[in-house]
Formats: C-alpha cells, structure tokens, sequence
C-alpha cells in the first residue's frame, strides 16, 4: 500500500508537470486527466511541509540559476511540490503564493493570476499574498491595481516592511501624489537608513516641485 501510495504521489507531480507546460489545446485534456487522478487520491494522508520545504529548495535553486532552462526546470520541480502541498493543506496562502510567484516569472500570467487570487480569497488581508500580488501588477506597469495590494498588505503587517514601503512611495510618484510619495519615501528611509541618503535627494526633487503650492495639489485635496 504504501509503495502504491508514493507511486500515485509521483504520477500526480508528473501530470502536473506536463499540465502547467502543455499548449492551449492539449491544456483541457490534461487538466481533465490530472482531476481524474485527484479524486483517486487521499491527500490527506501527505505531509504539506514537507512539500513545501522540498518546493522552497527548488524555488530559490531556480532563482538562482542562470540557465533559462535549467531554471525552468527547477522550477516545475517547485511548483510540483506546491502543488502537493496545496492539496494537502487547501487552506495554507502559502503554496499558492508560490505557485503565482513561478508563474509570474515564466510569464503564464492566467495561472499566476488564478493562483494569487486563490490565495487572497482565503485570507484577504494576508500581507505576504497581497504583497506578491502588488508584485504581479507592478511589473506589469498596472501601478492601480499594484498600489491596492502594497496598501492591504502594507495595513495588515507588512508596515515595517522596506520593499513594501519603496514601492509605495514609487506608485505615488508615478501618480503624480507626491504628498503621500514624500510620506512613504521619509517611511522608506527610517527602515532603511543606509539608503537615507539616496532618499533625501529624492525628497529634495519632489520639494523643487512646489507641489504643494501649485493649482494641481488643491484640486486634487477637494
């Protein structure tokens, strides 16, 4: 029984290897053969963290690796795991975090997509999900939707974070708030103080602007 049981466990990472990197038309197909063997198994019987430890392994290897095609490699071998781990524990944010995270960087944007909002369905607040999900949108130059998801995960645990911070005070700028790009660009500086320096000259820009003064900033403030 258990020599089955590992053996299902391996075909289950195999089918979803070849699902997530199977092309349009075969997608339907697999995904039809992968929920076949799905129902077929007790996931309940795994250990998630240990998927998720040999999934974390994969991931950074993958971030590492300069090799395109060993890094993709590195990381289905990842996703195989998270995808386990999911099963396992269905309410864990975390292998779904990951999952969108590999999906972003292999640019299989639905999946990542799908993979971050399954996340956030299950905990809307959680800081870690929220701020990949900014990550997502910011990279894709979508500065709205980003700024949404750094603000909720920002609110909700992440406002000792410097990363979270800087890319708020960056969307701001690019939005043309510069009042709440000053605030979160001082917020920046006090958490990383090696980098007050590089800040101070940013805050000197925006104040050469006068923005405060000009016609833009009150009608914006109604």
């Amino acid at each position: 029984m258990k020599i089955y049981k590992i053996k299902l466990v391996i075909i289950l990472f195999i089918a979803f290897i070849i699902t997530v990197t199977c092309n349009v038309q075969a997608y339907a197909l697999q995904k039809g053969s992968l929920e076949y063997l799905e129902n077929r198994f007790d996931y309940s019987t795994l250990n998630p963290s240990e998927f998720i430890q040999l999934g974390d392994k994969y991931f950074e290897q993958a971030i590492n690796e300069t090799n395109k095609i060993t890094r993709n490699r590195l990381f289905r071998y990842a996703m195989g795991n998270y995808f386990l781990s999911s099963k396992a524990d269905p309410k864990n944010v975390y292998p779904y975090v990951q999952l969108g995270r590999i999906y972003d960087k292999m640019n299989i944007n639905t999946l990542a997509k799908e993979s971050f909002y399954k996340a956030t369905n299950l905990d809307y607040y959680n800081p870690y999900a929220n701020f990949y999900f900014g990550e997502y949108y910011y990279d894709r130059r979508d500065y709205n939707r980003a700024l949404r998801y750094y603000i909720i995960s920002y609110q909700n645990g992440y406002e000792n974070n410097f990363e979270t911070a800087v890319k708020i005070a960056n969307i701001y700028e690019k939005l043309g708030d510069l009042i709440n790009a000053k605030d979160f660009y001082n917020k920046s500086a006090e958490l990383n103080p090696e980098k007050a320096a590089e800040f101070q000259k940013k805050l000197q820009q925006i104040d050469s602007l006068k923005y405060d003064e000009s016609e833009y900033y009150y009608i914006i403030r109604e």
